[in-house]
């Protein structure tokens, strides 16, 4: 081979090598998806602001050293305090290598601007190819670190938080659980595919909590999308409609978002390959729950309790094994804004047993959050049962809204404070119609009014 045609080959290779290192680079800070930056670009930036605008801000966040709980105390380890390691000396200068692996240092909540991501609707093809270069540099990051060739950050969530769960304790709980008569009178084969996949999940994602959370978050929300495109289907047919029952099932999955984003604040899709694997695992499980709900919406309903009592038994085995941890560490600012600051009126409305307002839980710390996720899940637990019934009896499953007293025109029902009393469907079916009747006939007066005013002039 002449030596300048080789010359111009080994300047080629070196071109195209240089020219993956700086789109690997380029598509860095997407590796995470939405987990967005590693702390190695945001260790000494309060705030960052990404080209897509996905990444807002970066706190830094140190636990408790175990001080006095006295109200000054308390409130400073749930701001963002001045970098500073546990030992309240200043940190040393951190090289880009990561010189320092210690673990004691605090970690960085990545949080998103806000619930989209991406840029702007588009077709399905360039959305593809996009997300298909963000997730191969992932893979190729992840590839690297597997092999030993790139350190792990070691302030990256959730390797630093040091949570742990145990199989065995999930279990147990599960097991006190149908002792006490808490159990599922499943069908056969969704109990055989429930324990296969409990099987799975204690395999894949052994001591990975926050990756197991995030994983069976991104499973929960399947099951209502399925539900409502059935509705959907049966509705344009002409079979049947259940326009309160398509709310309910919406706010169930806007509660299922909020705690899928605070598992991605935790860094619970920071690996592509749990990502790969949640993802193709949701879109199968969307079509198999169309299928059931075809022949049995009953048991589709039913499937679904049982994985929400599973997760009531994870997440509260969870609490119990990380109480102290969890309690020394702040609250995602996704999940502050969910529970106590944002717009909570689908956080009502999933939560069809209780009146709305009546919970407004705390959430100062991350312990206070993984208890409002577990009550959620049984909040999720009592409508699945409701929805059973609603399939076999025809008990209607409407919204709390509409339940307790507020009316399609904003009329307000006598609501009675007895439980039994409103749980009665009768009485359910009386009230409903009754609110109908008065904004119907309120609608009828204005209209009155109105040919009224135009005959006189």
């Amino acid at each position: 081979m002449p030596a300048s045609r080789f010359r111009f080959r080994v300047r080629g290779c070196a071109y195209a090598a240089a020219a993956a290192a700086l789109a690997s680079l380029a598509f860095l800070p997407d590796a995470t998806i939405v987990s967005g930056f590693t702390s190695r670009s945001m260790a000494t930036m309060p705030t960052i602001e990404s080209t897509t605008g996905r990444i807002q801000t970066a706190r830094r966040f140190a636990p408790d050293d175990g001080g006095d709980d006295d109200d000054e105390s308390s409130s400073s380890s749930l701001s963002p305090p001045s970098p500073t390691t546990l030992s309240g000396k200043d940190p040393k200068p951190r090289s880009p290598q990561h010189e320092s692996s210690t673990t004691t240092e605090p970690y960085i909540e990545i949080q998103d601007a806000s619930y989209f991501d991406g840029t702007k609707p588009d077709s399905s093809w360039k959305l593809a190819w996009n997300n298909f270069v963000r997730q191969g540099a992932s893979l190729v990051d992840q590839g690297l670190e597997n092999l030993g060739l790139r350190e792990v950050d070691p302030l990256r969530p959730p390797g630093c938080l040091n949570l742990r769960l145990s199989n065995e304790a999930v279990y147990e709980a599960e097991r006190k659980r149908v002792a006490n008569g808490g159990g599922v009178d499943a069908h056969p084969v969704s109990r055989a595919l429930y324990d296969g996949g409990c099987l799975l999940l204690d395999r894949l994602f052994d001591n990975r909590p926050i990756q197991r959370f995030w994983f069976l978050e991104t499973i929960a929300r399947i099951p209502y999308f399925s539900y409502v495109s059935m509705l959907h289907l049966y509705e344009s047919f002409g079979w049947f409609r259940a326009v309160e029952l398509r709310k309910v099932h919406a706010a169930e999955d806007w509660n299922e978002l909020h705690h899928l984003l605070i598992m991605e604040s935790l860094g619970g899709n920071s690996k592509w390959s749990d990502r790969f694997l949640g993802y193709h695992t949701a879109f199968a499980y969307y079509w198999f729950l169309v299928v059931v709900y075809l022949g049995s919406p009953r048991i589709a309903y039913q499937f679904m309790e049982l994985l929400e009592a599973h997760a009531v038994d994870t997440y509260t085995t969870f609490v119990q094994e990380n109480r102290e941890t969890l309690r020394n560490l702040p609250p995602p600012a996704v999940a502050a804004s969910y529970y106590r600051k944002g717009d909570l009126y689908l956080f009502d409305d999933f939560m069809t047993s209780r009146k709305p307002g009546t919970r407004r839980p705390p959430c100062d710390t991350l312990l206070d959050v993984f208890e409002n996720i577990a009550v959620d899940e049984g909040e999720h637990v009592k409508t699945m049962k409701a929805c059973q019934d609603y399939a076999e009896f025809g008990t209607k499953v409407v919204s709390s809204h509409l339940r307790y007293g507020v009316g399609p025109g904003g009329s307000a029902a006598a609501a009675d404070d007895d439980d039994d009393n409103d749980n009665s469907n009768e009485r359910l079916g009386a009230d409903i119609h009754r609110l109908y009747s008065q904004d119907a006939e309120a609608k009828r007066r204005q209209w009155q009014e109105w040919s009224e005013s135009i005959n006189d002039e």
